[in-house]
This record gives structure tokens, sequence and C-alpha cells, in this order.
């Protein structure tokens, strides 16, 4: 059963801003919003689960009190936040959904977007990240690190010299990886967000790149190599050398990709690769 507490009973004043007498008004939840809300939390909290289905409608007019339009709008409010899918029909129903990383992701873009940020700020927030996140990688994970983070390193240099595409997703392969490896959830999802973009504009600066093979996949080839010293430093167990290194690896990548794209956005990066 779904719990659900004081989804009709309270009331108070509509509204905002304030009344006559120049008190504060507060705007008091709709029911529907007080329904979402709790089952919104009971999906976060575990108590419903991803697959679990939510009672009918009937019932849950009967348990609580509320009309079927109610019900509906609560749904529409669980729809749109990925947490619920609703068929119609005899045998339909409402679905729950665990809360996925992807909605970061996919808001976090969608504003960065309509902010006109450029791919040179998002480079910047990945070198203010990723340095101290090597220091949690060899604290956290020194031992599973080192062979994961050469694997990443091999689908690098396999398409090195082939296929520009495979090459910047192996790339971002070897940062996520990274990433992952660190164990900060928080970091993790955030990065998760940009990841995305840097991809995409790497994807075009090393189509640019393969151009003019020979110094081209020569820049390429020496971050490959700063890439191993990095691997090498972790297994090592060296926490500060890794870290000043990854800190001027990433300070000479951001010099290498951003070069000629310093006021590109990432709108027009993400448009050019839709």
């Amino acid at each position: 059963m779904i719990e659900i507490a004081d989804v009709t009973s309270r009331t108070g004043e509509p509204g905002k801003g304030k009344n006559s007498r120049g008190a504060k008004r507060f705007k008091v939840p709709k029911a529907s919003e007080l329904l979402a809300g709790s089952i919104r939390d009971q999906i976060i909290r575990g108590k419903l689960r991803d697959g679990d289905q939510l009672p009918a409608e009937a019932n849950l007019m009967e348990q609580f009190d509320v009309s079927r339009p109610t019900i509906r709008e609560a749904y529409r409010i669980l729809e749109a936040q990925q947490l619920v899918s609703v068929t119609r029909g005899a045998k339909g129903g409402a679905v729950v959904h665990a809360p996925s990383p992807d909605l970061i992701a996919e808001n976090t873009l969608m504003v960065l977007q309509s902010q006109g940020v450029t791919v040179s700020e998002v480079y910047l927030a990945r070198n203010a990240s990723e340095p101290a996140l090597v220091r949690l990688v060899v604290n956290n994970a020194q031992e599973a690190a080192p062979p994961k983070l050469r694997e990443c390193l091999a689908a690098e240099e396999a398409a090195l010299l082939k296929d520009p595409q495979a090459f910047s997703r192996a790339l971002a392969d070897f940062h996520s990886t990274l990433v992952d490896l660190a164990g900060n959830r928080p970091l993790g999802l955030l990065y998760s967000a940009i990841s995305s973009i840097i991809s995409a504009h790497q994807a075009i600066v090393a189509e640019a790149k393969w151009r003019n093979k020979e110094t081209g996949q020569k820049t390429l080839a020496a971050g490959l190599r700063s890439q191993a010293k990095l691997i090498d430093l972790i297994e090592a167990g060296d926490a500060d050398k890794a870290v000043a290194h990854w800190r001027r690896h990433n300070e000479a990548a951001y010099q290498m990709w951003i070069s000629g794209y310093e006021d590109t956005t990432i709108l027009e990066v993400l448009s050019r690769n839709s």
C-alpha cells in the first residue's frame, strides 16, 4: 500500500506575494502536488521500487478521498519527472521508475545551452575537478585502477591511426573511467553532464587534426604517453605526483583542444554533431 499522509487535509490561503495587510502570502500546494510529492518521496526512499505498479485509480481515490482528475494530475507531474509511466485502458496503470542519472545530464545540458555556455568553460570545469579526483583514485583504487585505465588507453591507441570518431570516444572513456574509479558519486553524476560535450567537441577537433596526420597525431600520441605516465604514478601510489602531473596534462590539453574554439558555444558543438 502507498503511504501518503494528509493529501487533502493541508489547507490555507492560496496565492503568493503579499495580502492587503502587507503580510506575506504563501502558495499552498494542490492535492495533486501533495500526492505526487508523497509518491516521489517513497520512490526516493526505496519504499516504491523500479517496476512496482501503483494501485488502480479507483483504489487511490477511495484511499485518499481525492478525485480522478487529482490522481491523473499527480501522474502527469510524476511522468514529467520520468518517475512513472502510465498506460490507459482496462489493463493499464502507473508503473514506478527509479530516478535516472540521465536526468541530471539532460537537464544540465539544456540549461547550459540556453545560457550560451562555451566549450572553453566546460574544459575549465573539468580541469578544476579532475586532479582532485586523481587523488581519490590513488587512495581508493590504487590496485583496481591501473588495469582498467590501461584497457582504455589500449582502445585509444588502436583508434589513433584509424578513426577520429572512435578515438574521441575512447578518450572520453578514459576520463569517465578515471572519474568512476574515484568513487565520488556526486562528482561522477555531474561529470556525466559535461563528458558528452567534451566528447562531441573532441570528435570535431580530432577530425580536423586527421587532415594533418603527421602533426596532429604526433600531438595526440604525446597525450597518450602522458596518460600512461599517470597510470604508472597511480600504480606507485604517489598521489602528490599524480595530481601534479594530471593538472599539467589537463592544462596542456586545454590549450590544444580549445585553440581556435575559444568562443564556441555548447549549442554550436552539439548542433554540429546532431
